[in-house]
């Protein structure tokens, strides 16, 4: 998604292109089949697809902690001057950003507050994450506010890297999480049913999954050990197998979200993210470059698939519209890919 690096990377790291393409399609596949209602709450099928979306986004600020902690030290910084940095990375979350909000207020489709002039505020200055991630004027966009925030604060934690290395590092990765606690532990399903998602996404219960990025990238940047892409593989299967087994059972897709038995599935994403940073590269098969493809276009993917099910809905449902939607939403994060994120990259490159 978002987590994109604007300009070249010191090396190639892994497999996490592939992961981004993975992780698009995770959470797009969870919400459409939400949408158009395909699979039985409590099913096997049904948790397998709340987890691998909703983690999936988890994975996703693991992942943006990471790539900005591995590709920005402070000395290129301050090479490049903090506002110079700021713009790069508006640049990066913007453009698509505005395109989503702007069609949803353009064609009153309800996604998000109703668009008053505060709010309209807060997201043309991308600062709404400050205020509440829900204050996104785009289904999904809470998600851009927390990244946003990273943005924003990133050059004093840079700095402060550069001084503490990684003891910095691990010192703020285990603060924020301790941050989390109340939060995840008790504070989401406290809440009246209404307002259990509008806590959920708040600042205490994410941030700490960047940090936990940093740390990785601290490690990553520490060492140039790597695993080979089979004992990596080996090792992600029985991962996978913790995430998508069909215990314990549940029907709020909430209370897979909350409570300990998050942060086990939490460590096991930030596992998954490590070992697509951490493996060799290898020469990429067909499958290998269209994965590659579809991580340059998960961010549009991600802000876009809701567009698209609100096209086919009215005309197509169950599988049929899913797939249609699926597709679609495909295709419209490769054009804006085209058309408004390489643009944009060449400018802030320029």
């Amino acid at each position: 998604m978002a987590d994109a690096p604007v300009t070249n990377t010191p090396t190639r790291l892994g497999f996490l292109d592939p992961l981004r393409g993975i992780l698009a399609l995770c959470v797009a596949v969870y919400h459409l089949s939400v949408w158009f209602d395909l699979t039985q709450s409590g099913s096997g099928q049904n948790m397998a697809l709340a987890r691998l979306g909703n983690y999936g986004v988890s994975a996703f600020f693991v992942l943006s902690g990471f790539l900005l902690f591995r590709t920005a030290s402070w000395v290129r910084i301050q090479k490049e001057g903090v506002w110079r940095f700021w713009f790069r990375r508006f640049l990066r979350l913007a453009p698509v950003f505005y395109l989503a909000c702007t069609l949803n207020v353009a064609f009153h489709l309800g996604m998000g507050p109703d668009p008053t002039w505060r709010f309209i505020l807060e997201n043309v200055t991308l600062t709404f994450g400050a205020f509440h991630p829900n204050h996104a004027l785009v289904t999904g966009g809470w998600y851009v506010g927390l990244v946003s925030l990273l943005y924003f604060t990133y050059p004093a934690l840079a700095w402060l890297r550069e001084k503490g290395g990684l003891w910095f590092l691990a010192a703020l990765a285990m603060g924020l999480w301790l941050w989390s606690l109340p939060s995840t532990l008790h504070g989401v399903m406290e809440q009246p049913l209404w307002n259990r998602f509008h806590t959920y996404v708040l600042a205490p219960n994410q941030v700490f999954l960047l940090a936990w990025g940093g740390l990785l990238a601290g490690l990553h940047a520490s060492t140039e050990e790597r695993l080979d892409p089979k004992v990596a593989l080996l090792i992600a299967l029985p991962m996978l197998w913790l995430l998508l087994r069909p215990v314990p059972q549940f029907f709020d897709h909430l209370a897979a979200l909350t409570g300990w038995i998050r942060y086990r599935y939490l460590l096991v994403v930030t596992i998954l993210v490590a070992l697509a940073a951490f493996t060799r590269d290898g020469k990429p098969g067909w499958f290998g470059k269209a994965l590659t493809h579809l991580g340059a276009w998960s961010y549009g993917l991600y802000l876009l698939h809701p567009f698209t099910m609100k096209l086919v809905a009215p005309h197509l449902q169950g599988r049929l519209g899913f797939s249609l939607s699926l597709v679609l939403a495909i295709l419209a994060a490769a054009a804006v890919h085209r058309w408004i994120e390489e643009p944009a990259g060449r400018l802030a490159k320029g």
